[in-house]
Order: structure tokens, then sequence, then C-alpha cells
């Protein structure tokens, strides 16, 4: 099953094992909470944003740009000039133009899911939060938060992610995996709320598309 980009808000519980920390007056409880009412306010969200992947053994790095949709609950769609990955939280299309290819299968969430609502669930019993501090990045404050697994055999070994002070919408999220490979995104541009149709989410392959159906 695809790992779904973590690129919504992305909600703690403030019932976390939190390591106790403060910038400034600010703990990581009261982050969370803010990050927690911007994320209720959130229906749908179309977001741009720059991937960059370095691979932790090669040191390779892959640099692209993309684009996802996205509907509560569990409605997702990604768009790269390498894939375009659909679920309507029921079916799974995985679509790879170079190769004209189309695996379908069907949606199941799992401790190595990145998903808003995967996050919302499962960060309770299976992450630490850390608070690290402030960074200044041009007009703009960002709080800087650090996800660490409790469970040591968990694909995602550490999430950080860049919160925008005033807005409280996340600007820039890394995920390093088991792999050593460092994957980082970066928001360029965020509308909420528009509305966005379910049929958004239903991938129809283009014709002579090879089609693996593993349902």
């Amino acid at each position: 099953m695809m790992r779904m980009i973590p690129l919504l808000l992305i909600v703690l519980s403030v019932v976390l094992n939190y390591t106790i920390a403060q910038v400034d007056g600010l703990t990581i409880n009261q982050i969370t909470e803010r990050l927690q009412r911007r994320y209720e306010m959130i229906d749908d969200a179309t977001i741009q944003f720059s991937q960059r992947v370095k691979f932790g053994y090669s040191k390779i790095e892959q640099l692209f740009e993309g684009t996802l949709i996205s509907k509560k609950p569990n409605y997702y769609r990604v768009e790269t000039e390498h894939q375009t990955l659909v679920t309507d939280g029921v079916t799974v299309w995985a679509y790879s133009p170079v190769n004209k290819q189309l695996i379908i299968d069907h949606y199941k969430e799992n401790q190595n899911t990145i998903s808003p609502e995967h996050f919302m669930l499962n960060i309770p019993s299976q992450y630490y939060a850390t608070l690290l501090g402030r960074e200044k990045e041009k007009d703009r404050t960002l709080v800087v938060v650090k996800l660490i697994p409790k469970d040591d055999r968990s694909f995602v070994q550490s999430v950080k992610l860049w919160i925008e002070e005033t807005s409280w919408m996340i600007a820039k999220l890394s995920i390093v995996d088991i792999n050593e490979t460092e994957t980082t995104y970066i928001i360029n541009s965020i509308k909420l709320n528009t509305g966005i149709k379910d049929k958004a989410f239903i991938f129809t392959p283009p014709p002579d598309t090879d089609i693996v159906d593993l349902r």
C-alpha cells in the first residue's frame, strides 16, 4: 500500500508522553492544541509542494514538484511527474506514466502509514514529541517539533515538523526512514475548504495502460 504524504496539519494528542520543553513560554502541549484546533477547521486542501529525497546509502538526491489534494477522512490524490497515487479510502490506484502501468489494491491502514488520520489516531501510543525551538525564515517564525517512534521496528525513524507560528500551518517536514533515506517536503502554496468533490479521488487510466489488479 502506498504511504500517504503527510502534508495536511497533523494532530498531536495532549495525552502524549511528551518530552516537556518550552520556548519563550510556549510548551509542546500548547503547540499541539493549536494544531488540533487548526486541523479541525479543515475539510479539504489542495497543496503544491517541493520534495527532496536523499537516499541514505548512496547519498543520491532527487528533487521534484507535486500536488496533493486531500479531503477528510481518507481521500487523497498525490501527483508528481513520476507517479499519481489516488485513494478514496477503499481502493488505491498507483499509476506510473513512464511505465504506463496502473496498480490497483485495497486501501490498508497500518502503523507505517503517513497520513493526518494516522498521526491523529496513533501518535499518542507510538511516538514521543519534543519541542526543539524556533527558527527564523525570511519574514516568518517557525516552531520546530520532532517525533520519535517508541517502536524500534518502525519503518519511520523520525519526523521533524516546521510549523508557522502565526497561522499554525505546517510549512515543512522531514521524514527519516529505516533505510536512512530522508524525505523533505516544503509547502509552496495551500488552498483550504474549496469544496473538492469525491470524484477527484477516482482514477481513470489512459488508454493502453497495463492494469495490475491486486484486490
